[in-house]
């Protein structure tokens, strides 16, 4: 099922991320530098029949097989293989280290995930979070407004982490019969806001924090520097100032 393929690359994905040396910022930092320089790529593939499509999508069917034990290979290679899917492969210097397939409804302008994972050998590199930034951009050149997916008790938290809520905001008919109900599973959405730069976004956050200590830093020196006239001592029973 859709819920099990990404709840349980959630928390394999977090565990191992806790691990790492690197800060989130640190790690976008070298995610971008490693996009200019062309040794990382992000990648659409459908089933197009071309050898070079099937070839990468058997790729990601690998990646999610090892990741995601409690899915059904067969399972897997139906829907990575199925037409109405779309994959988006993380290749790092010439290989696939990890992909999310989705299906997309564009008449209801939603898409949900079926599977996302990444290699164990490349999470600690922090992938899983870009991945998920790229799928949010390529969703707004798609007209893509919300993303669906299905999560258990395990993978709620990565999900937040990722801008899911479990509070549904799409109206019911927009998506009820379009998607399967899973039992067991929660089911999140994530509104993409076309106003957000999804790939630079930490970037942003951290030159807003500078940005409010450095005022607060200036606005404690200017407060210690301040002089104010003080009042005078009261004599008898006078309660005026000087």
């Amino acid at each position: 099922t859709s819920s099990a393929s990404t709840s349980v690359m959630a928390s394999a994905e977090l565990a191992v991320d806790n691990k790492s040396d690197q800060t989130p910022l640190a790690r976008e930092r070298q995610h971008a530098q490693d996009e200019r320089e062309g040794r990382l790529r992000f990648v659409v593939v459908k089933n197009d029949g071309l050898d070079r499509s099937l070839i990468s999508l058997i790729d990601m069917k690998s990646i999610y097989s090892k990741q995601l034990p409690k899915m059904g290979k067969e399972y897997i290679v139906r829907l990575v293989l199925d037409r109405s899917h779309t994959s988006l492969a993380c290749v790092f210097e010439g290989e696939i280290v990890g992909g999310v397939t989705y299906r997309r409804h564009a008449t209801q302008a939603f898409a949900e995930i079926a599977f996302c994972a990444v290699s164990a050998t490349h999470q600690v590199r922090g992938y899983g979070t870009r991945l998920m930034n790229q799928l949010k951009e390529h969703c707004k050149r798609e007209g893509i407004h919300f993303l669906l997916t299905y999560a258990d008790n395990h993978a709620i938290g990565y999900f937040r982490k990722q801008g899911f809520q479990k509070q549904v905001t799409m109206k019911r008919e927009r998506w009820l019969g379009y998607i399967k109900d899973y039992d067991g599973g929660t089911l999140m959405e994530c509104a993409i806001d076309t106003q957000v730069d999804y790939l630079n976004i930490r970037f942003v956050a951290e030159e807003q924090r500078r940005a409010i200590a450095e005022r607060m830093e200036a606005g404690g020196a200017q407060q210690q520097e301040a002089e104010y006239a003080g009042y005078a001592p009261l004599r008898g029973g006078d309660c005026g100032r000087e």
